[in-house]
């Protein structure tokens, strides 16, 4: 397993690596959570199941990402998927942004 001695050898070194990567964990999963909350107390009326349904798509989504981070950090996949779960991550935020826009703009209305 050579490259699971250098991703060790990589995140030794910089342990700012591993908090970087817990934060952007920890925030991904508080907007996916805030989403919920907020499809659960803004969805009224016709579109109340649709907001939740949404909502709790991204949390499978987020859940799964979650999965392969830990998997990363216990060595199990190559480095190569960081920047792929850093995608992910990414993609999860600005859903979450979304979410959050499309569900307040529907409430207005």
């Amino acid at each position: 397993k050579q490259w699971y001695q250098r991703r060790v050898a990589i995140t030794a070194g910089h342990p700012q690596v591993l908090v970087s990567q817990r934060l952007l964990a920890l925030i991904t999963s508080v907007m996916a959570g805030t989403t919920l909350i907020t499809a659960c107390t803004v969805g009224t009326g016709q579109y109340a199941g649709l907001h939740v349904f949404m909502s709790l798509v991204l949390i499978a989504l987020t859940s799964s990402t979650m999965l392969l981070a830990l998997w990363y950090q216990h060595g199990d996949i190559p480095p190569k998927v960081l920047y792929l779960l850093y995608f992910n991550c990414g993609c999860i935020n600005a859903m979450a942004i979304l979410l959050h826009i499309y569900f307040s703009s529907g409430s207005k209305k």
